[in-house]
C-alpha cells in the first residue's frame, strides 16, 4: 500500500456514539462474529448496525474461496471485517477514521490474519495482488468524502478503478449498495443517506449528497471502471441485515420469488404511513418479472472474467434465533426445484437436527410447491370492508385443514383435538395456496416433544399472522371460542404463556433498538442497570401493547 495524506475525513456517526462503541467492544470478552455478549451491548440504532447479529448474510450467500487474500475498502467499525477475518486466509481492511479503525482493530483483536489500517483513500495506491476487494456501503459516499471535487458518477467510477487496481488478474470485486429505486423508497421511506423521501427517485436534486444507482446504472458504471463481467444478487429488506437474497437464476414468476421477500420494521425516520402495501406490491412486481429490478439493495460480484451463475435461486437467513437454531433456507432449481435447510453452526459429524427443551429443529430437504403464500390473500382481504367476515371463514377453514393434515384422532383432558408434533409452524405464513385454491403446508421446521392442542395452534396462528392486521388478543379469544364454546380465559392465558415459552426458546430475547429514538427514553434504555429490567418487562408485555408502543414511539 502507498502513503496517504493526513487530511481529515469527516464521515462519522458522532464522536460520543463511536466512543461508546469502542468502550462496548473493549469491555466484551467475546468479539466473534455472532457474539450474543456483544449484541447485549446494543443500545440504539447506530450500535445495532455495528454490533447486531446478521450483518454477514450478504457475504455468506456467496461461494468465495476461503484461501483468498481480501482487501476491504471502508471497514467502518469492523462488523464486516470480523466476518472476513473468520472466513478468509488474509484480510487487509482500510478506513480513514482513526476512531473507527480503533474499533475495528478491537473487534478483530484475536485474529492474526487481519490487519486494519488507517488510510486516506483519496491518495492510496495498492499492489495488484488481492483475490477479492470488498466494498460494503461505501461507494455511494465517494462523491462526498473521497473525491468531493468531482462529479458524482466520475467520483464513483474513480473509486471503482482504485478497487480494480488492487485485484489480481482473476480477482473479483464484491460490492453492496442500495438501489436508487428500491421498493421501500417508492413506498415513502426516507433515502437512507440523505433522510429525504424520494430523494433517490428524484435523482438527487441537491448537490453534495451521497448517490446510489439503479441496476442498469450500476452495471454500466462497473463496466466503465473495467469490470467487464458482473453478477447481481438482490437483497431484502436491504443489504445491512439481509434476510432474503435472490440470485439472478430463475424466473421470478415461475418460482414465486415474492413469497421469499420480507420487509424491515419501520425505523424512527420512516414515514408513519406507506403509500401502498409493500408485500402486495412485491407480489405484483414478481408476477411481472420486475421484483429484482426494484429490490432495496444490490449485492454484486464483478471482475475481468465471467462470473459463474449462482447454483441457487433464493436464500433466506434466520438470524434472530438462538445460535443453534440459525439456519439458511435455500431454493434450488435443479434437478427439480427443492428446498434445503442448512444449520449455520453445526459441527462436523453432528446431526443436522437440533433439539432443545421444548422443540426440535428439523432440517431435512423438502419439495417445492408452486403457488402464492396465503399471506398475500390476507393482505388483500385486509383492504376490503368485509375483512371481519373473511377472517371468520378463514379461521373456520384453517381449523378444518389442521385436523385434516395433522389430526391424530386423540383429544386432551379438556376434549380439544390433538395435532401432530410436526404442526407447530403450520401458520398462515407457511401455507401455499395453489391455483385451484388448495392449501399446502410448507416449511415444517419445528417438532415438539408432545402433541399440540388445536386451540393452541389457532391462537399461535392468529397472534403471529393477524395481530399485525389489527386483530386484538381479545378478538383472538372470541374467534377461537366461536369454534370451541368451552374455550375460556384460563385456557387462553395458558395458550399465551405457552406461545411465549416457545418464542423464548427459539428466538433471541432483545428489544429491537429501532423502537427507540435518540431522546430521554433512548438514554434510559441505554442504561446498563435499567436495560435488563426493561427487557423482562418487554418480554411479558402482550403483543398488541408492544405494537401500540412502537407506533407511538415511531
Amino acid at each position: 500500500m502507498g502513503r496517504t495524506s493526513d487530511r481529515e475525513i469527516r464521515y462519522s456517526d458522532g464522536e460520543a456514539a463511536e466512543r461508546d462503541l469502542l468502550a462496548a467492544v473493549r469491555s466484551t470478552a467475546d468479539v466473534s462474529l455472532e457474539s450474543e455478549e456483544l449484541m447485549g451491548k446494543v443500545k440504539d440504532i447506530a450500535s445495532h448496525y455495528y454490533l447486531g447479529i446478521g450483518r454477514s448474510t450478504i457475504l455468506r450467500c456467496l461461494d468465495l474461496p476461503a484461501e483468498s487474500r481480501v482487501l476491504e475498502l471502508g471497514a467502518g467499525c469492523g462488523a464486516i471485517t470480523r466476518y472476513l477475518g473468520e472466513t478468509f486466509a488474509s484480510v487487509d481492511a482500510v478506513d480513514a477514521s482513526p476512531i473507527r479503525v480503533e474499533i475495528a482493530r478491537e473487534r478483530c483483536r484475536d485474529l492474526d490474519n487481519v490487519s486494519v489500517l488507517c488510510r486516506d483513500l483519496r491518495n492510496e495506491r495498492f499492489d495488484s495482488n488481492y483475490d477479492i476487494v470488498v466494498i460494503i456501503g461505501v461507494l455511494e459516499y465517494a462523491p462526498v468524502f473521497i473525491y468531493p471535487g468531482e462529479a458524482p458518477r466520475d467520483a464513483c467510477s474513480r473509486f471503482l478503478q482504485l478497487a480494480r487496481s488492487a485485484l489480481n488478474e482473476n480477482g473479483n470485486l464484491v460490492l453492496a449498495i442500495e438501489n436508487r429505486i428500491g421498493l421501500d423508497y417508492w413506498a415513502g421511506a426516507p433515502e437512507n443517506h440523505t433522510g429525504k423521501p424520494y430523494d433517490g427517485v428524484h435523482d438527487y436534486p441537491n448537490a453534495g449528497s451521497p448517490v446510489t444507482f439503479t441496476r442498469t446504472e450500476l452495471q454500466e458504471l462497473l463496466a466503465d471502471a473495467g469490470f467487464t463481467h458482473s453478477a447481481f444478487n438482490y437483497c431484502f429488506p436491504d443489504y445491512h441485515y439481509a434476510s432474503t437474497i435472490l440470485s439472478s437464476t430463475g424466473a421470478e414468476r415461475e418460482y414465486y420469488l415474492h413469497n421469499w421477500v420480507g420487509f424491515s420494521l419501520d425505523s424512527p425516520r420512516t414515514t408513519k404511513r406507506h403509500t401502498f402495501n409493500r408485500p402486495l406490491a412485491a407480489k405484483t412486481l414478481g408476477e411481472s418479472g420486475l421484483l429484482r429490478e426494484f429490490a432495496n439493495s444490490f449485492l454484486v460480484v464483478a471482475g475481468r472474467h465471467p462470473v459463474p451463475d449462482a447454483k441457487w435461486v433464493a436464500r433466506k437467513y434466520s438470524m434472530k434465533r438462538q445460535r443453534l437454531f440459525r439456519i439458511v433456507t435455500t431454493l434450488f432449481a435443479h434437478p427439480e426445484p427443492f428446498v434445503r435447510k442448512t444449520p449455520l453452526h453445526a459441527s462436523p459429524g453432528e446431526s443436522r437436527d437440533t433439539e432443545f427443551d421444548r422443540v426440535r429443529l428439523r432440517t431435512e430437504d423438502a419439495g417445492w410447491k408452486p403457488g402464492n403464500l396465503l399471506s398475500f390473500e390476507i393482505e388483500q382481504a385486509a383492504l376490503r370492508k368485509d375483512f371481519p367476515d373473511y377472517l371468520s371463514s378463514l379461521i373456520d377453514r384453517y381449523r378444518g385443514e389442521l385436523e385434516s393434515h395433522y389430526g391424530t384422532g386423540e383429544r386432551d383432558a379438556e376434549s380439544y383435538p390433538l395435532l401432530s408434533t410436526r404442526s407447530l409452524d403450520a401458520v398462515f405464513a407457511n401455507i401455499i395456496q395453489d391455483e385451484d385454491g388448495r392449501w399446502h403446508f410448507v416449511d415444517e421446521e419445528w417438532q415438539t416433544r408432545t402433541e399440540i392442542p388445536i386451540d393452541f395452534m389457532l391462537y399461535r396462528c392468529i397472534r403471529f399472522c393477524l395481530f399485525g392486521h389489527g386483530v386484538s388478543d381479545a378478538q383472538a379469544r372470541k374467534m377461537i371460542r366461536s369454534l370451541y364454546p368451552s374455550y375460556n380465559r384460563s385456557r387462553h392465558k395458558k395458550n399465551r404463556a405457552l406461545a411465549d415459552a416457545f418464542q423464548r426458546e427459539i428466538f433471541l430475547d432483545t428489544i429491537d433498538p429501532r423502537v427507540f429514538k435518540g431522546n430521554l427514553l433512548g438514554r434510559i434504555v441505554r442504561n446498563d442497570v435499567v436495560r435488563p429490567c426493561l427487557e423482562k418487562v418487554w418480554r411479558r408485555t402482550p403483543r398488541r401493547f408492544r405494537t401500540m408502543i412502537r407506533r407511538r414511539l415511531l
